[in-house]
């Protein structure tokens, strides 16, 4: 995504893939316990909005 310029320089790809595994994993965990999608759709929207806010 960096190299399509689609996200700014300075983002770190490797914290942003953790960050999105790491909410994925995180979230369906608690989804799965809860047994409502909620927690995971929290978790991927707040994860998502992270990753943008290095948008270019």
């Amino acid at each position: 995504m960096r190299e399509r310029g689609d996200l700014r320089s300075e983002a770190d790809l490797d914290e942003l893939s953790m960050a999105l595994l790491t909410a994925l994993q995180g979230g369906s965990l608690r989804s799965q316990t809860l047994r409502t999608a909620e927690p995971l759709r929290a978790s991927m929207n707040a994860a998502l909005a992270y990753v943008r806010s290095f948008a270019d």
